[in-house]
């Protein structure tokens, strides 16, 4: 689904379809937990109460980012294989 990036006040947002919204249950307050990745890039977006499962600290999160910073030529010659 192809979105467009808009401006609102000092941020920049992007809207979720209607049908999207309904089918993953996404209502207008709900919070939500994003990720960023700028090296791909790429957003991950969950619901809030979905994103804190259990071994995912914030010190795994550290340590993977690490290994994919450090690791990132041999990370992509393994996802052409």
């Amino acid at each position: 689904m192809l979105q467009t990036i808009i401006k609102v006040g000092n941020s920049l947002a992007v809207t979720l379809p209607k049908t999207f919204a309904q089918k993953a249950n996404f209502r207008a307050g709900d919070k939500v937990d994003v990720d960023a990745n700028a090296d791909l890039p790429a957003l991950y977006v969950r619901p809030a109460a979905k994103s804190t499962l259990p071994g995912l600290t914030p010190e795994f999160k550290a340590w993977l980012e690490d290994i994919t910073d450090n690791e990132s030529d041999i990370i992509k010659a393994l996802a052409k294989v």
